[in-house]
């Protein structure tokens, strides 16, 4: 299903993590890429640790959207949209390679043999196993639909602050509901930041929204380690 934590309010970042580690505690295969951001926030070493879950390294940074130049944002959406397309194919081919070896399986096991490999754009990633049926990147079926083993989740990808991205211009509103209009069966998908469009609110399974009821900032409290970041 998909998942949305929208809202003005703190914890789209936070619940999302902690479904991303509830799917990993579980033998979900997660991936998780972050938009806008960059690693100084505390839960990455803990995530790059955790059995199970590959987090995509914020490689560029570009700043604040406000403070970029024309030349700047050009750069961010050509990096951040390919950002998205090595995510999402991530999560499509995390699913099919199991329905191409799903005579194989018994049962749910996805993630037990999640060692160190290399995709074909050169980036570092983990090789998994998961269950159930699924379609190409492209979005096209793959073969003959299999039964499933007794699972629901095959794989959960984590795209935070994609809002972020496509409010900014970064990534098309377009492509993402394209993608999500072709996901693959077994791919949970959560999308996390302000100002959803209604399309995507209309794709959603779930919509929780996030509502700032009182927040330190407001007596001048800047973000806190450990809370914030």
């Amino acid at each position: 299903m998909v998942h949305i934590y929208c809202g003005d309010g703190k914890g789209k970042t936070t619940a999302a993590l902690g479904l991303a580690l509830r799917a990993a505690g579980n033998g979900v295969p997660v991936m998780i890429v972050r938009f806008l951001k960059n690693d100084g926030s505390g839960e990455v070493g803990i995530l790059e640790n955790v059995p199970g879950v590959y987090l995509f390294p914020c490689e560029r940074q570009f700043g604040f959207t406000w403070t970029m130049s024309e030349e700047q944002k050009a750069e961010a959406g050509e990096y951040f949209t390919e950002l998205f397309e090595r995510a999402w194919e991530m999560g499509c081919k995390t699913v099919r390679e199991d329905v191409e070896g799903a005579g194989k399986a018994d049962g749910c096991m996805a993630g037990e043999n999640w060692g160190s490999d290399s995709v074909s754009d050169g980036s570092s990633r983990r090789d998994i196993g998961v269950c159930g049926t699924g379609s190409s990147v492209s979005g096209s079926p793959v073969s003959a639909p299999l039964t499933s083993p007794p699972c629901e989740i095959r794989a959960l990808l984590v795209l935070d602050e994609i809002m972020a991205a496509v409010n900014s211009g970064f990534v098309a509103n377009e492509r993402l509901l394209a993608a999500l209009d072709h996901r693959p069966d077994g791919l949970e998908v959560v999308l996390t930041g302000r100002g959803p469009s209604e399309e995507l609110l209309s794709r959603a399974d779930y919509v929780t929204e996030m509502r700032a009821v009182k927040h330190p900032y407001e007596k001048g409290v800047g973000a806190r380690k450990g809370v914030e970041y």
